[in-house]
C-alpha cells in the first residue's frame, strides 16, 4: 500500500508503503514522480517503509519500477529513504549511484530528520 502524506508539495513527494505492493501501487508512485519531474525538472522524495515485507511485493512490478529509476535517475533531488530492516538500508545503497544527488537512508526513529533533510538539505 502506498500512502501520499501531506508534507508533498511542489517537487517534493513523501510517500509511506507499508504492506503488500502492488501494480497500482507502483503505478501511482511512478505517476506522481513523473508528474514533479516534468513540471519542475527535478523531484525530491521522502519514501517511508513500514511493516514492508519483501514477500508481499509483486516481482514484476518492482522489476519496473527499478527500470523507472535507472532511466529517470538524473532527474531526482534529494532521495531520503526512512526504514526498520537492515535489507532497506542494502536497498538504498544499492539505488543511490543511479539517484543524480544519491539516496541517504534513516532508520524509522529518524523520520523527523529525514523529512527535513529532504525539504532543506539540513541535518
Amino acid at each position: 500500500m502506498i500512502e501520499v502524506l501531506p508534507e508533498t508539495q511542489g517537487d517534493m513527494l513523501a510517500v509511506r508503503v507499508s504492506g503488500e505492493l502492488t501494480n497500482e501501487d507502483f503505478d501511482l508512485y511512478r505517476e506522481l514522480i513523473r508528474d514533479r519531474m516534468r513540471k519542475y525538472g527535478a523531484a525530491r522524495l521522502y519514501y517511508e517503509m513500514i511493516h514492508l515485507d519483501l514477500n508481499r511485493v509483486k516481482p514484476g512490478a518492482a522489476l519496473e519500477n527499478a527500470f523507472f529509476d535507472l532511466v529517470h535517475g538524473r532527474e531526482y533531488g534529494r532521495v531520503a529513504m526512512v526504514g526498520e530492516k537492515v535489507w532497506q538500508e542494502w536497498a538504498a545503497k544499492l539505488i543511490s549511484p543511479v539517484k543524480k544527488k544519491g539516496v541517504r537512508y534513516f532508520d524509522l526513529h529518524e523520520r523527523e530528520q529525514a523529512m527535513q533533510w529532504v525539504q532543506e538539505g539540513k541535518v
